[in-house]
Parts: structure tokens; sequence; C-alpha cells
């Protein structure tokens, strides 16, 4: 009789059992052709110019529009005076209880022409109770080395929310950007999104550098801001899914820490030895200039390929990893996986966001979700902005901040899956929240910068987290569309954040006390999320509607298995 496949028995082991499985999904078939070998690690090594764009992006507009906070009036007689910087601000600026201990936004209503004709410098002949509005500023470059943006137009005093309102713009630009490139992506492709992406981007950026007022400064840092997420997003989906799946959150946590952290600490120094803000923005647009070389750097996406039947790009996807891993698969495997998956059944992708509002838990969970993620974020960029509050170097501090992205990643892989989703989230929100408090009422300069240090270190864990537990907590049919989502109100508390440090002019402690709260209130939240340590993720909005309806509030994984695995173990024993 005449075999479909004959099993040749100098085959591998493997190979036999692969022609005897049904191969219906990609990650079925992967391990056959290199699920971590060398192509896979050229693929994290890619990664690289596509983080430090996305690192660029974030923080790009926090160095272009930084203002020193030692600024004070600029008086047109005294400038070409044999007066020292110090000398001015005494003899013309009213002094202050309050660092940098003089007015900033006022000077002395005084005669300084004539002061000056009489030779008098001596303080009593300079004092007035009577004060004018600053017209234009002067800065202390020894703190801030170059003229930013901010300070080269004036966004200080009553025009200062102009730093915070540009910000904002950028992010607007990336809810929009998110739809766009979406769409691209799903239509045209991941990889020519990703190079319209980087292109609009670049441009963008580079017409940064030509701005000359708030309004051509904004619609620039809007047209940047459509690429930001998406920089990033696209290559990590395409690069996750050529690897194992064990190996995911390796990639997440390990890899991407590793680029983004070298790109969040080394763009303050580039900004400090460029010392010129147009020239900073034409290097920050490099990386993005190598993104559009992507179809020569990334494969496209297997799954873009199968889910529009471009069966034969996916066998020859296939074929480039095994050349590369150097495995040699019986070529009849790629044939009974595009025979399976093309047929297979696939999930109800009917289902939307709507059908979460027929029960109640899952409503529960988005909303718990979607806080967690958002109110992260807010701390998040709460301590990133905050930095120029500090006494100490801005540039030293946030390279300090930036460079604990590495231990966060690895301690959050070390520790997530032993301890659980629920009570490492409570830890880093709790975390955030006793470091913002220490910063608020510690004396020295030194121990709030310790304290703003570990808050980011604390508050890089709980991104990762959060990240994490909102694709594990939603049902399938709408993961999607439920990640999306969460993702969308993080946005929006991008747009919230930066005004938070701007409460500093009411108060001092203000952006440290709201945001200490805040984290606070974001411990207790995450404690009413269900565990999904350990457990089969929901496949279905009943499952989802199910999924840890049975757990203890007071349960924790590292005292104990959770349910799912104690069941498995105990049918185990029992077998």
């Amino acid at each position: 009789m005449k075999e479909e496949f004959k099993i040749n028995s100098e085959m591998e082991p493997s190979e036999r059992t692969a022609l005897k499985k049904k191969l219906e999904t990609f990650d079925d078939i992967l391990p056959y052709v290199g699920d971590f070998g060398k192509y896979q690690w050229y693929l994290l090594f890619a990664l690289f110019p596509f983080c430090i764009t996305y690192a660029n992006l974030y923080f790009s507009t926090f160095f272009l529009t930084l203002v020193p906070q030692e600024h004070w009036c600029r008086v047109p007689e005294l400038q070409g005076v044999n007066l020292t910087m110090d000398e001015r601000v005494r003899l013309s600026i009213p002094s202050s209880s309050k660092y940098p201990y003089y007015d900033k936004c006022n000077r002395k209503d005084l005669n300084f022409t004539e002061l000056l004709e009489k030779n008098n410098l001596t303080a009593a002949a300079w004092q007035t109770e009577k004060l004018i509005p600053c017209d234009h500023w002067e800065y202390n470059k020894s703190v801030v080395p170059y003229d930013s943006v901010g300070s080269e137009l004036d966004w200080v005093c009553t025009r200062e929310y102009l730093i915070s309102t540009a910000q904002v713009i950028f992010f607007l630009g990336s809810i929009l950007g998110a739809f766009l490139f979406g769409w691209l992506a799903d239509n045209r492709g991941r990889v020519p999104a990703l190079v319209v992406c980087n292109i609009v981007g670049f441009l963008a950026t580079i017409a940064t550098a030509w701005t000359n007022s708030f309004t051509t400064f904004a619609l620039c840092r809007f047209i940047s801001g459509l690429a930001y997420e998406n920089c990033i997003n696209i290559p990590l989906i395409l690069v996750v899914e050529y690897m194992s799946v064990h190996r995911r959150t390796f990639v997440f946590n390990i890899a991407f820490g590793i680029h983004f952290a070298i790109g969040s600490t080394l763009l303050p120094w580039a900004a400090y030895y460029i010392a010129n803000w147009r020239h900073l923005a034409y290097v920050v647009s490099v990386p993005m200039a190598i993104g559009i070389f992507t179809p020569w750097i990334l494969p496209e996406s297997a799954r873009w390929y199968a889910s529009h039947g471009k069966w034969d790009k996916v066998v020859e996807n296939l074929k480039r990893i095994a050349k590369a891993n150097g495995k040699s698969p019986d070529p009849r495997i790629y044939d009974i996986y595009v025979r399976n998956a093309s047929n297979a059944t696939k999930l109800d992708e009917s289902a939307s966001m709507l059908d979460l509002l027929k029960t109640p838990r899952l409503i529960k969970i988005i909303i718990l979700t979607t806080a967690f993620w958002t109110f992260t974020i807010i701390c998040f960029d709460g301590h990133v902005y905050s930095l120029k509050l500090l006494q100490s170097s801005v540039f030293v501090s946030f390279s300090l901040a930036s460079a604990t992205e590495l231990p966060a990643g690895l301690l959050v892989t070390l520790i997530l899956d032993r301890w659980g989703r629920r009570f490492c989230g409570f830890l880093t929100a709790a975390g955030i929240s006793a470091c913002s408090f220490a910063e608020l009422y510690l004396p020295s300069t030194g121990g709030k910068l310790a304290s703003s240090v570990l808050a980011r270190f604390s508050a890089n864990m709980a991104a990762n987290i959060g990240l994490q537990y909102a694709t594990e907590l939603l049902p399938t049919p709408i993961r999607a569309q439920g990640v999306a989502l969460v993702h969308v109100f993080g946005i929006i508390g991008h747009t919230v954040s930066p005004f938070i440090v701007d409460l500093a002019a009411i108060w001092e402690g203000f952006p440290m006390m709201l945001v200490g709260v805040l984290s606070l209130g974001t411990s207790v939240l995450v404690l009413f999320l269900p565990e999904t340590r350990g457990r089969r993720l929901p496949q279905t909005l009943e499952e989802g509607a199910n999924f840890g309806k049975n757990d203890s509030f007071w349960s924790l994984p590292c005292c104990g298995k959770p349910r799912d695995e104690e069941s498995s173990a105990h049918n185990s024993h029992s077998r």
C-alpha cells in the first residue's frame, strides 16, 4: 500500500514526531527550524536601533526643552558692564527663601542706568520694594550648558506651561499614530508600516531643529509622536514571534531592558556634550534613518503572511531560519504545516469590547488592569520629569535613573514566576510610594536623588509587570482589543504627568506627594486582580469571567502553589 509520507529510518526522532503530530500553528513548527539559535540572537541584536529610537523619541523632548532652575530677569542696562553673574543677580533681583534663593520671575524697579553712572554698587543703594515682571531672562549655563528651545524662547514663569504642553502634544500624536500605523501594519505588512513609521519620525525630528516658535515646535513634535510606540511595538512583535514561547519574557525584560537602558542612559550625555538643541535633534534622528532599512534588518511577520494566504513566504522564512540555525528538517514538515495551518479552526474573532459590558467581573478586570497601567505610567513619568526639580545635575540623575532599567528587568525575570504578578505588582507600586514620600521629606540633595533613583527602579519593574499582566488576564477573543485599550489609557497617562511636575509652582513638594498617594492607591488596586502565575490563560469570554473567581484575597503564590498547579500535581500523583 502506498503511504502518503514514508518515514525514513535515518530521520531524527524529533522529525518523526513532527510528521506524526498536527502542526497547526507557527509555534508548533518553530522548534524544528530552531526557536532560540543563532537566528534569534541576531534578531535580539537587530532590536538595538529600534529601542534607541524609542528612547530618543520618549525622552528627547525633555532635553530639547530643558530649562535650568537657575534663571532670572535679564536687565539690558547691566549687560556688558564689568559685573559677575552673581553680582547682577544680587543687585537687580529680589531674594527668596526658596531655591535658587532669588525671584525667577520679577526684578527690582530701579533706574539701573543712573545707579551705574553714580558707580554706587552697595546693596543698600539698590534696595526697593517695587518689582516688575521679567521681559527676558538669563540662564545659569553651568547647570545646563546649552540654550534649549525652552530657554531660547523663554518658556519660563507664566509661559512654563508650554514645555508640558509640548510633551502632551507629542503623546497626542502617538494616539493618532497607533491607529494609522496599526491599520497600515494590518493591511500592508509589519515591515512596510515600520519603514513608513521611521521615515515620518526621522523627517519630523529633523524639522524640529528648524523651528523657531511654539507652534512650529509643537507641530513637529506631534508628527514625531506618530512614530512613538509603533517604532518599538512593531519590531518587538516581529522578534517575539520568531522566539521560543518560554523565551519571550527574556526578550521583553532583558534584551529590551539592555537596549533601552543604553539609549536612555547615553541620551543625557549626548545632550550635554553636543550642547546645542538643534544639533541634538539631528543626532537623535540617526537611529530612525537606520530603521528605514528595516526590510534588510528584520523579517516580515510569518503570521501576517499566513493571515493573507502567503504560505510560500512563510515557508521561505522558515527555511531561512533553519539555515541560520544549522537545522535540516525533513522538507515534508513544511507541507504538513501549511496544510494543517491553513485548515485549522480559528478562534471566534467576532467578539468586541462591548462583550465585556455583559459580565461585571470582566468589567472589573479591565478597569483594574487599565488603572494599574495608567497610574504606573503617570508615576513613572512623574519621576522622570521631576528630575529637573532636584538641585543635583539633571544629566547625572537622569543617567542613574535610566541605568536601573537593566537590573529592574533582571529582577522581574527572577521573581515574577516565583512570587506571582499580583504580589510583585503590589510590592513595586508600594516601592514607588515609599520612595516618593522619602524624596519629599529627606532634607539632603543626595538623599532625594537616591530616593528618586530607587523610585524609578520600582517604576521600571511595575511597568514590566503591567505589560505582561494585561495580556494574561484578558480572554483571547478580546485580548488584542483590550491591550490596545489599556495602552490608549496609558498614553493619556503620559499626557497628564508633565503637568504634575508643574504643580511644584504651587508647592515644591506637591509632585512627589501626588505621585506617592497615587502609587499607594495603585498598590492596593492590584491586590483585587486575580493571579495568573502557573495557570492556563482564559481562552473564552466565559473563562475570562470565571478566571480566579474562587481565589482567596490573602493567597500568595510564594507561600503555596496556584490552584492550577496544585490540581495538576494532585492528578499526577493519583495516577
